[in-house]
């Protein structure tokens, strides 16, 4: 008895089986001719739904599978699309900037509201408050005092890609094409916007051209001044309903139209950095110059960041070349620097601090 339970425990399986099919081949043998046809009937038909079923199920499961596939190229190709035209933020060098104190309060100020965190609390705060919630901001300064390596350095910093234009590009001979162009750059960046989870900015680099004063029109008015006009009021209405940010820099801000003036949230100026300000570019450009040709360098040459970048590179390509670089070179280079501006050069009396460090 013992030998038999074990067997009937190890092999449970395989003897309820046996008794379902002799106790199913009984029941045939029971039934007739007429009857089993039946049964048989019904499980053919049962397989052949069950088959239709199945079909059915996997085919509407790729056309699931084709759609999404679908869904996710022409997603990821938008996505390409709109990359090719933004500067990713990560891909953006450290650079160290050296501001005049009013400035570096106001820079600090900017990128502490360009935050994700507290830029999505102030466009919240606007639209329950039914105020445009369009960010603008404008770059005042000469040449070469760092507006638009700023804006490159508030993007790394603030972890947004930047869709940089240049507005010269946008300018065509052919009537018509510039409006063309300007309302495509700002119908590509707000599908940037739309397609991206942190809001890209929008880069207006010397900007001049089009926030310049409005010309007076009239019957004998030329359509080059009639298309300029058309450019600015395309880019105010822009503006007016902009969801993003916007960072335009200029060189001539007394020309500016007193249209676009209200339209810009901040400005910021940027002047020609005060003497500290000009020893810590040096040391930081040329940190093998001694202290004493450093100071004099910086008193006797009122230089904006971007001269003084372009001095170190001539200097570091002439040690390459010659081994060496006298001071009476470097002073000549100064000089050259100055002579070649449009920039009156002038002293500031606030001190600089390192800004935007890595």
């Amino acid at each position: 008895m013992e030998g038999i339970r074990n067997f009937f425990d190890g092999n449970k399986k395989s003897v309820f089986l046996l008794l379902g099919l002799i106790i199913s081949i009984y029941s045939i043998s029971e039934l007739s001719v007429e009857s089993i046809l039946g049964v048989l009937k019904i499980i053919m038909y049962s397989v052949i739904s069950f088959t239709v079923f199945c079909v059915g199920h996997f085919i509407i499961k790729a056309e699931k599978e084709i759609l999404s596939d679908k869904k996710n190229a022409k997603e990821k190709g938008t996505e390409e699309s709109n990359n090719k035209s933004l500067i990713l933020f990560n891909t953006i060098k450290s650079k160290n900037m050296y501001y005049n104190e009013r400035e570096n309060e106001s820079i600090r100020k900017l990128i502490s509201l360009l935050s994700e965190e507290n830029y999505r609390e102030i466009q919240k705060r606007l639209d329950e408050r039914k105020m445009r919630n369009g960010f603008t901001c404008l770059f005042i300064g000469g040449p070469g005092t760092g507006k638009t390596e700023t804006a490159y350095q508030i993007a790394r910093l603030t972890g947004r890609n930047i869709m940089a234009v240049d507005i010269a590009e946008t300018k065509s001979m052919w009537f018509g094409e510039s409006e063309r162009k300007i309302k495509e750059t700002f119908d590509t960046y707000r599908e940037a916007v739309n397609n991206s989870k942190i809001t890209p900015i929008l880069l207006f680099n010397e900007a001049d051209g089009v926030i310049s004063k409005r010309l007076e029109l009239n019957s004998s008015s030329r359509a080059i001044d009639r298309a300029e006009n058309g450019i600015q009021n395309i880019i105010l209405q822009e503006i007016e309903n902009l969801t993003g940010i916007l960072i335009a820099t200029t060189n001539l801000a007394q020309n500016m139209d007193k249209a676009f003036e209200r339209r810009f949230l901040y400005r910021i100026n940027f002047d020609m950095p005060c003497e500290q300000g000009r020893k810590s570019i040096w040391n930081t450009l040329l940190p093998e110059l001694p202290v004493e040709l450093v100071t004099d360098l910086s008193g006797k040459f009122d230089l904006s960041g971007g001269q003084i970048e372009n001095i170190a590179r001539k200097i570091n390509i002439d040690t390459i070349l010659t081994g060496c670089v006298t001071k009476d070179t470097m002073m000549q280079y100064c000089e050259d620097e100055i002579q070649s501006s449009f920039i009156t050069p002038k002293r500031i009396g606030f001190e600089a601090e390192a800004f935007l460090s890595a």
